[in-house]
């Protein structure tokens, strides 16, 4: 037993979900014998020097504190190994990390954008770059569905008052077209530990919806990853971190015409790791981490 404490960072909202959600991991972390902690971020009272790692989990309200967070990210990197490290947080806070993959040469959903109030005509710019009528607006800054407008061509007038509120927030949107995809086949998460596919979780909308979240009436189910998907998730990882594989992330697909599985979204900050459909998986990411911190990991464990 080695007795160093991990910390599995999450915030006072959501604070009795990560039970849930990672069980898995902390089993897999107490057997390897670590202690672990659930602080909430933005404690003032915690001493994150005392942690041997930090695990970015559930701070789900960092979007609307997004310069606090990132302090705090600072602030623990300088002190103990916070995962995953600042440098990829700062880069995958802002969804404009898009362009970085389409310039990359990963196959992403086709993106527009809007970086300044322009209402209705920017909305409809954006449209015309798309070539498309309706399509969805997104905060460059966000996670989930927060904040989100699916709108059809009636509609351009809203999206643009909605547009430049998410402008003045959060300094930009992003404009996607509406894929049939997301209705029929929904969103594939794969879930890299250490640059490795672990598992894949297939998220279906509820009917009439485009939201695929659980909270929105989806539904999950594990689903083995084809070659192809394992491949473009693999690409956006490298692409996304020079400096070699992240401890953990999420790729989210859909499906795009004429080009295949392609990235909606990347999810290296605190991304749900989808634990409860694949418990095996907590048990690789604690051992990973083990690994991380130089520990080492009993066969079998």
């Amino acid at each position: 037993m080695n007795g160093q404490l991990v910390a599995l960072a999450t915030c006072a909202h959501h604070d009795g979900f990560i039970a849930g959600d990672d069980e898995a991991l902390a089993r897999s972390l107490d057997a390897l014998g670590y202690e672990i902690r659930r602080p909430c971020w933005d404690d003032p009272g915690v001493d994150w020097a005392s942690f041997a790692a930090v695990l970015i989990r559930t701070t789900w309200d960092y979007q609307e504190r997004l310069g606090e967070f990132l302090a705090w990210v600072e602030h623990v990197g300088a002190r103990t190994r916070l995962f995953n490290p600042p440098e990829i947080v700062r880069a995958n806070v802002d969804k404009r990390y898009m362009r970085l993959l389409a310039g990359a040469g990963v196959p992403t959903v086709p993106t527009a954008w809007i970086e300044s109030c322009g209402g209705e005509r920017a909305v409809r710019d954006a449209l015309e770059t798309l070539g498309t009528d309706s399509g969805v607006l997104k905060p460059v800054v966000g996670a989930g569905a927060s904040g989100m407008l699916v709108f059809g061509a009636g509609e351009i007038e809203a999206a643009g008052v909605h547009a430049d509120e998410l402008v003045r927030a959060y300094g930009g949107v992003l404009v996607q077209p509406l894929l049939g995809s997301v209705r029929t086949r929904g969103e594939l998460s794969l879930v890299l530990i250490d640059g490795a596919c672990t598992h894949a979780v297939r998220k279906s909308p509820a009917p009439g919806e485009w939201r695929v979240q659980i909270e929105f009436g989806g539904a999950y189910e594990p689903e083995t990853p084809g070659g192809g998907e394992r491949d473009v998730a693999a690409r956006a990882v490298r692409a996304l971190c020079t400096g070699g594989a992240p401890l953990y992330a999420r790729i989210d697909l859909v499906e795009v015409d004429g080009v295949g599985p392609a990235v909606i979204e990347a999810e290296l900050v605190e991304p749900e790791l989808f634990f409860a459909w694949a418990p095996e998986a907590g048990g690789a990411l604690g051992r990973a981490l083990s690994r991380r911190l130089g520990g080492q990991v009993p066969s079998g464990a």
